[in-house]
């Protein structure tokens, strides 16, 4: 085993003292045959694969070899998920100050004018470290595709793992987005509202389910995306499909409960629109009972008031009628013997009560009731009393 080892580390020094054959490709781009390790200072970290590290007396741009990670400095692009977590991990790796050793492939600059190397503080690989920790995405642009291999080994465990890209407890990512979406829509959905609840919590849950909904439009928006750039970049085909399939399963969820929310509303609208109009119905029977009971109570009095008018011009009929029918008053023995003559031949001819025979004024034969008197006032005739 030791000389296996031995072996492995000859040919490791002898990879890193061979002079590189450098050529010059087309647009400017330098490629390398072979590329020595060289001794860097790091000045400064720009994001999660960028680097500014010092040596030969000059500062070099590298770009890391065989990673992506998410943006944080292009001005073209909002920051993406876990871009500043990348460049913290980055900057703690490697902070300002330390040494790392920069290794080549064939390809040692980009069209941007950075170099393009692996970073290694040791023997550690540090685009491998970015990738374990979830925080980038194993890459490669032909032909530089020395270092990949521990990147990606590198990625597959951060995938199994659930680390980073793949957890869904970091808010931002597409599985956290996604389960924070599944839970949204399994507690507005068991907030369902009861058949006789009030319209405005109807009202109030369509709002909830209606976000519920633009939110689901909005993850799947994303999903259908680019994949070959962030956010989807981190993931595999088969994970995208899960992921759309949830997201597909939680609008059709969400829609249902919505439809059937929609539906008992209108159900107790209806409801309440048929009470009022039961109400509304039997208030008016109930005005319609007053007035008619008003007007039968007016009817009647009126009947009332006209039957005792008639019983009093009846009686004042009778009244005239009665008096109508005494002789009118005469002089002499004529009269005298008129008034002897009517009171001998007719009962109803009664002598005026006086004073000393009338006592309590009742006249004679006790006769208490209405009675016409004959001139002179000596003798009357009962007549009906008005309204007897």
């Amino acid at each position: 085993m030791k000389g296996l080892l031995a072996v492995a580390g000859a040919h490791k020094v002898a990879a890193t003292v061979v002079a590189a054959a450098v050529v010059v490709a087309g647009g400017g781009v330098v490629h390398a045959a072979m590329s020595a390790g060289t001794t860097a200072t790091v000045v400064r970290v720009v994001d999660g694969d960028t680097i500014d590290v010092r040596y030969d007396g000059d500062t070099h741009r590298v770009r890391l070899l065989n990673i992506d990670t998410p943006e944080t400095v292009d001005p073209e692009k909002p920051v993406q998920c876990l871009g500043p977590e990348a460049s913290d991990y980055v900057k703690e790796r490697l902070p300002v100050g330390s040494e790392v050793r920069l290794e080549h492939d064939a390809e040692v600059q980009d069209g941007y004018g950075r170099e393009l190397a692996a970073v290694f503080t040791g023997d550690d690989l540090v685009a491998a470290d970015i990738a374990r920790q979830g925080l980038g995405v194993a890459m490669s642009v032909a032909p530089n595709t020395r270092f990949l291999a521990p990147v990606q080994q590198a990625q597959v465990e951060a995938r199994q793992a659930g680390r980073g890209m793949y957890s869904a407890a970091v808010g931002c990512t597409i599985p956290a987005q996604v389960a924070q979406l599944e839970q949204a829509a399994a507690v507005v959905v068991s907030e369902q509202q009861s058949t006789t609840a009030a319209l405005a919590a109807f009202d109030a849950h369509a709002a909830d389910l209606a976000a519920v909904l633009a939110a689901a439009a909005t993850v799947r928006g994303v999903l259908q995306g680019d994949v070959g750039a962030f956010p989807l970049l981190p993931y595999l085909d088969g994970e995208l499909t899960y992921l759309r399939d949830r997201v597909s399963s939680v609008s059709t969820d969400v829609q249902r409960a919505a439809d059937d929310n929609s539906a008992a509303r209108a159900a107790e609208q209806k409801r309440l629109d048929d009470a009022a109009a039961a109400q509304a119905a039997a208030e008016e029977a109930a005005r319609k009972a007053a007035e008619d009971a008003a007007r039968k109570a007016a009817e009647d009095a009126a009947r009332q008031a006209a039957a005792e008018e008639e019983a009093r011009q009846a009686a004042e009929r009778a009244a005239a009628a009665a008096a109508a029918r005494q002789p009118s008053g005469s002089t002499g023995s004529s009269s005298r013997g008129s008034s002897a003559s009517a009171g001998s031949s007719s009962a109803t001819r009664t002598a005026a009560p006086t004073s000393a025979s009338s006592g309590s004024g009742s006249g004679s034969g006790g006769y208490t009731g209405c009675r016409s008197y004959a001139p002179g006032g000596k003798t009357y005739t009962p007549i009906p009393c008005p309204g007897s």
